[in-house]
């Protein structure tokens, strides 16, 4: 799938600062510094630590970073599954089996790729200018200037520029300085995740198939990444106690393990090789009229965090990322103007993942009865919409079109 693209201009003498040093705030900088812009990321934390477990990016977004131009840095860290498997959560029966590899990368024009996120994190920070990431700033205000915008970090520092992207994730301080205070709501689904290295994992998972076991209430994930050498694991459940919004904190395998009475023995072996899991709870924030304010605009979590069942997180924060670059690109002159054109071109195509990423995560969660032997059934008839898995429709979605009709 190839689109034509709207050429943008030089924007030298163009200065942005990204408030937040996650993957959208870093590929956002370099997207822009390839267009010219000058760019400073402001990230709050004093190093660059390997904070995370697993992240995949669908072809949607793996195809803009190869026009951006990262994706020898990606295929460097990230690994290329074979095949995407549903597999039945009592026995892990065959359900639905897509080819992938190097058909769907021809279909696509790209192709998936699974990270390890510190893996990822890293080749991007290397993609920025030299001197652009500014460690240990945390930003404390942002504000429109008689020149543009500025952004101003805790020691009192003040950096000036023409526009300013806040990544600053999904409790975003600058989000919540943009359109006030917010009370986010709990989903109900809890998240656990772990690695394993794969010398201890290699009997249960030899091969580059990622698989997805489906049941009630749960669901359960395991696939390779950082080049083969882990496994990741992803366990979600529903009707869960409420936990922490959480990267970082730390549980029991024993504490997943709970939730799996009666599931497929593979599964659990996985976790039980675990040393640890990492629980994190799924809140739910409203989704918002604007994105931009003149010449300050929120990207990635900040603008549309999602839950998780579509896997689209970091490939939605690299679709804002392209856009606003193309954007400010092709007018450099008129920062606030390319920033509406980013919000009008983005926003639908955000709303639209924001509520189908629910919806799928209650197709995946049904219990056994009637609709879930209708799903399977659909899982299994080979139907052309489902060749390349359930999220073949999502990864078609080609934004070059839109930024062409924008």
């Amino acid at each position: 799938m190839v689109a034509a693209r709207r050429l943008a201009r030089h924007s030298a003498g163009v200065k942005a600062v990204v408030v937040g040093g996650g993957i959208g705030g870093i590929t956002a900088a370099v997207a822009l510094a390839r267009k010219g812009v000058e760019v400073t990321v402001l990230e709050q934390a004093p190093v660059i630590a390997p904070v995370g477990a697993s992240l995949q990016l669908g072809p949607n977004a793996v195809r803009l970073m190869k026009d951006i131009g990262l994706l020898d840095a990606l295929r460097s860290v990230g690994s290329r599954p074979d095949a995407v498997e549903l597999l039945r959560w009592q026995d892990g029966a065959v359900l639905h089996h897509a080819e992938h590899g190097a058909a769907a990368e021809a279909h696509f024009g790209a192709s998936q790729l699974d990270f390890f996120r510190p893996d990822l994190h890293r080749a991007l920070v290397e993609s920025l200018p030299a001197g652009a990431l500014r460690l240990g700033a945390r930003v404390v205000g942002v504000g429109e200037t008689p020149n543009g915008a500025e952004a101003v970090v805790e020691s009192g520092e003040r950096f000036s520029a023409d526009l300013v992207v806040a990544a600053d994730g999904i409790r975003s301080p600058m989000r919540q300085a943009l359109v006030g205070a917010e009370d986010p709501v709990f989903s109900g689904t809890v998240v656990y995740r772990a690695m394993i290295p794969f010398e201890r994992a290699a009997d249960l998972h030899p091969d580059f198939v990622n698989r997805y076991w489906l049941g009630h209430a749960r669901h359960g994930v395991s696939y390779r990444v950082g080049k083969g050498e882990l496994l990741a694991l992803n366990l979600g459940v529903q009707r869960a106690e409420p936990s922490q919004e959480s990267w970082t904190l730390e549980a029991d395998p024993d504490e997943a393990l709970g939730y799996l009475e009666g599931w497929d023995e593979a599964f659990l072996e996985r976790i039980r090789r675990a040393d640890t899991v990492l629980r994190g709870a799924v809140y739910v924030r409203k989704s918002l009229e604007h994105w931009s304010y003149g010449p300050i605009t929120l990207l990635g979590d900040a603008a549309h965090a999602m839950e998780p069942f579509q896997a689209q997180g970091a490939a939605q924060a690299v679709e804002d990322a392209y856009v606003l670059a193309e954007c400010v690109g092709a007018a450099p002159d008129d920062v606030s103007g390319a920033l509406s054109r980013y919000e009008d071109i983005r926003m639908g195509r955000a709303l639209e993942l924001q509520r189908s990423s629910s919806g799928a995560g209650s197709e995946l969660y049904l219990p056994d009865g009637l609709e879930q032997q209708a799903r399977d059934a659909r899982y299994a008839s080979g139907a052309e919409e489902l060749r390349w898995g359930i999220r073949q429709s999502v990864w078609e979605y080609d934004l070059r079109d839109a930024l062409l009709a924008g």
